[in-house]
């Protein structure tokens, strides 16, 4: 026996189609609106009547738009939370190799930069942690951040070297090594030596093509960095390592044009390189102490309408370069559904500061009030009395009612951990946006597909 799904979208379109949407599977289709009443007999009636509706059935079933009639759905989405949640094959540690920038952003949520390099006892410190607390099933991700980790190349690479070598003692089960960087400094060599040592992911951030660029994203002393960033970009394609390079895009008001600029100089310089990837993501005014932001607070855009354009300017990308490929959260228009909102939630997470403090999440890093424990010599976790408690369980709070009955629970998890902490609830997305995305991506699929055809 079975039933419909309770998180099932459907919407119509102009040119005779039925989009289907599985908030809970992230099954997407497009299908002739003609078999619409089949589709909806079978979804109140899960019973073929003839040959023609059993391959309907089958492919409604396949996508989890049709569930076992016993099938308790939402335990199901709070079941992969708390298996996400407490896995402990998984560390990931963030380490904030330098917790200073050369850049200065007015926007930035780092405000207070305490000025210094990671110092060489956290290093050894982060080491006998892994040492104590990771077996040899144990997936291991470090992520490189700031600050701006280039500027702590030398010890990134020394420490790179001995984890790699306690690792190959050890025998965990995987590695992922990550860098999130400005992209000034990381030239074709520096990331010849990080591909070399496992670190194989990055991101760098843009805001926009070159004239809004030098405008927000400038060096400390004032100067210009877009051509530096681009030249290290280019660069890179020269080289055969394999490695993943993500260009995030910060986007204000007024951008439409740069954005677009940009775009096609993305899809003309990296376009057919599939290692390069690029997405879309507007200004977030977080709170600060800085007064900076007031200089771009009035281009700043409302959430709703910064989701918006997310989505347009990713699909913009996606037809300049006849694809979309992006491993991130909110980049692809029609969303996947999620473990977790974000690393945050596990307990294996720690975002390691330079003075070996951690934090839980990255928005907070630099400010001491908000580190949670401190990494002792020894790479002991000793927490710190009155810290906020991270591992509350979204599931067992009175406050999230409301989201534990929506439509889009398998697809946000609750939303941002910060925000819960802070007392706010914010949907970054809704039920019209999935609409919306479904069209729009339906329409660009088909644009490829006739593309393809000729």
């Amino acid at each position: 026996m079975l039933k419909a799904s309770n998180y099932n979208f459907f919407v119509e379109t102009d040119d005779d189609h039925l989009l289907l949407y599985n908030a809970k599977t992230g099954a997407f289709a497009a299908v002739p609106i003609k078999v619409k009443s089949d589709i909806e007999h079978l979804l109140k009636s899960p019973r073929e009547r003839n040959a023609g509706e059993k391959e309907i059935l089958d492919n409604l079933t396949k996508g989890g738009f049709l569930v076992e009639a016993d099938a308790n759905e939402f335990n199901e989405i709070k079941k992969t939370y708390e298996n996400y949640k407490n896995d402990n094959k998984k560390m990931i540690l963030t380490l904030l190799a330098s917790e200073t920038c050369n850049f200065n952003c007015p926007y930035c949520f780092i405000y207070d930069r305490r000025g210094f390099n990671m110092k060489p006892w956290v290093y050894d410190a982060v080491l006998k942690y892994i040492e104590k607390n990771a077996g040899e099933r144990t997936n291991i991700k470090i992520n490189w951040f700031g600050g701006e980790p280039t500027l702590d190349h030398k010890n990134i690479v020394s420490f790179s070297r001995r984890l790699n070598a306690l690792i190959a003692a050890r025998k965990f089960e995987t590695k992922v090594y990550t860098m999130v960087t400005n992209g000034y400094l990381l030239t074709k060599e520096k990331l010849e030596t990080y591909v070399d040592l496992g670190i194989n992911m990055f991101q760098v951030t843009l805001d926009g093509n070159e004239g809004t660029h030098d405008k927000t994203r400038c060096l400390a002393s004032g100067g210009k960095t877009f051509s530096a960033i681009w030249r290290n970009l280019v660069d890179m394609k020269s080289t055969g390592c394999s490695f993943d390079m993500a260009i995030r895009v910060n986007f204000l008001k007024g951008m439409e044009k740069d954005i677009k600029e940009l775009t096609d100089k993305f899809a003309e310089t990296f376009g057919k390189d599939d290692r390069f990837s690029i997405y879309f993501r507007p200004v977030y005014n977080f709170e600060t102490k800085r007064d900076d932001i007031c200089a771009v607070q009035d281009d700043i855009y409302s959430l709703e309408d910064g989701v918006s354009l997310q989505m347009k300017y990713n699909l913009q990308a996606a037809e300049a370069t006849g694809t979309l490929r992006t491993r991130f959260l909110l980049s692809n228009p029609v969303p996947h559904p999620i473990p977790g909102w974000c690393d945050t939630e596990k307990k294996n997470f720690w975002v390691i500061g330079a003075d070996g403090l951690l934090f839980k999440c990255d928005s907070y890093i630099g400010t001491k009030g908000q580190a949670v424990a401190r990494l002792t010599e020894s790479g002991d976790v000793e927490y710190i009395s009155g810290a906020y408690n991270w591992n509350k369980n979204i599931y067992e709070d009175e406050k999230n009612k409301k989201c534990l009955s929506c439509k889009l629970l398998p697809l946000c998890q609750g939303g941002c951990p910060r925000l819960r902490k802070e007392g706010r609830m914010v949907c970054y997305l809704s039920e019209e946006h999935i609409k919306t995305a479904l069209l729009k991506t339906h329409a660009f699929n088909l644009k490829q597909s006739v593309g393809a055809n000729k």
